[in-house]
């Protein structure tokens, strides 16, 4: 009975969890459905939806206010960005958790350290730095700065998923004549897929949010992302249109939602296996 008891009390928890969080998400998408007045006429607001309302709302975001261009711009530098972050931090990872030499450990938390520096403190180095080398205002300007940031937790991540991993595997390729890449290519890789995804999806959420570096990077409309052009929703010159700053909200939700549900089982073995300490 108290078995029972607990289970049903858990269960509970976590239902009270997934609906605290789904709620906001499900206002939000509600909202967006609804003319401004609607919105502050009546709260909360009523579940009447007329699809013309909601095709107006959503081409006014995606092609007048130019979301959909921002949300292109987000993918690309998202994409690369996760893409050069895994390539330079699978190796190092398995570097630092393979091979011991004298101050490994502070060196792996030095690195990790780097990722609790606020982005704000260096926007201005970072500004002077990207028209310095020719990369201000461009898809370049903002991946490389993003590496950086991205890196630390990366590498961080992917050691614990490699020091999951016995190093008498290893030790076996080795053995068969494997060399060193060979061992991180076909034996290991597979093996770790799942921290793969777990440090491109946390790496991927942060670089879809980051407005700072983007706001002194970025200055022309053709490069903004999907957190530049939201803000611009935002103005002392004229009342809010909630509506669609609801709907820019959905926007700015549904292509991670959407990541996150394909690679969940990823995520789950990720966190289980203690990736994230």
């Amino acid at each position: 009975m108290k078995r029972r008891i607990g289970r049903a009390f858990a269960y509970l928890v976590l239902i009270m969890l997934g609906l605290a969080g789904i709620a906001p998400i499900v206002y939000l998408a509600v909202l967006s459905t609804k003319k401004r007045i609607e919105i502050l006429a009546q709260v909360p607001p009523t579940l009447d939806f007329k699809w013309s309302r909601i095709e107006k709302n959503y081409d006014e975001v995606l092609f007048s206010q130019g979301m959909l261009e921002f949300t292109v711009n987000s993918i690309v530098v998202v994409g690369a960005t996760t893409v050069l972050v895994l390539v330079i931090a699978t190796p190092a990872a398995y570097a630092f958790s393979r091979f011991r030499f004298r101050g490994n450990e502070n060196l792996a938390f030095t690195i990790l350290s780097m990722r609790f520096m606020p982005p704000v403190a260096i926007a201005i180095p970072l500004f002077l730095m990207m028209q310095w080398v020719g990369t201000h205002d461009s898809y370049l300007g903002l991946i490389l700065p993003y590496i950086a940031f991205s890196l630390p937790l990366v590498v961080w991540i992917m050691i614990g998923f490699f020091d999951e991993i016995p190093q008498e595997i290893d030790d076996a390729a080795i053995m068969d004549g494997c060399t060193r890449f060979e061992v991180l290519w076909r034996v290991m890789l597979p093996m770790v897929r799942p921290g793969l995804v777990t440090a491109s999806l946390f790496g991927a959420i942060f670089i879809w949010n980051e407005f700072l570096v983007a706001l002194y990077v970025i200055d022309s409309r053709e490069f903004q992302t999907i957190a530049l052009g939201a803000a611009t929703l935002v103005s002392a010159q004229r009342p809010i249109d909630w509506n669609i700053a609801a709907a820019v909200g959905v926007v700015t939700v549904v292509p991670i939602l959407i990541f996150s549900i394909f690679v969940q089982r990823y995520i789950v073995r990720g966190l289980t296996a203690g990736a994230v300490k």
